[in-house]
């Protein structure tokens, strides 16, 4: 018996040439839609994380016995600036940390429209806000006569 002849697959392989082509430009755009939406909630994530971590490390810096406002300030403002957040607001309540202050708060707004990678329009009106409020530690000193 002889064999049949591979011109009819031959001619069905040249017909689909291109298809590869085409269907990659058909599904590319979905795919770098998922990507950049993936890359894009990841920056959103790491920004609202850092902007907890920062009030949190803001409270705990003001929290110590002797700490100024502007110590707790400048420890989250250094922790916001180091993944390059820009545009921030940092709050230390009170103004003035005196010796009977019992609490700190801290408050961080970090807005999404000028710290977002790829797709700021989607985010404009959105922001990451953060605060803690911590019991401040004071030292009670008692003098002791002697007699």
């Amino acid at each position: 018996m002889r064999k049949q002849s591979t011109n009819a697959a031959r001619v069905q392989v040249g017909g689909r040439r291109g298809a590869a082509a085409v269907e990659f430009a058909l599904t590319a755009p979905i795919l770098f839609l998922f990507l950049f939406a993936a890359l894009e909630l990841g920056r959103m994530n790491m920004i609202r994380q850092t902007a907890n971590n920062a009030a949190y490390e803001a409270v705990r810096t003001c929290a110590v016995p002797g700490a100024t406002n502007a110590e707790g300030v400048a420890k989250a403002t250094y922790i916001l600036e180091s993944i390059g957040v820009a545009n921030y607001t940092v709050t230390v309540t009170p103004a003035t940390i005196l010796d009977n202050t019992t609490s700190v708060t801290a408050n961080v707004v970090v807005p999404y429209s000028t710290n977002m990678w790829v797709a700021p329009l989607f985010s404009a009106s959105g922001s990451a806000n953060a605060f803690c409020t911590m019991a401040r530690d004071w030292v009670v000193s008692t003098r002791l006569s002697s007699e």
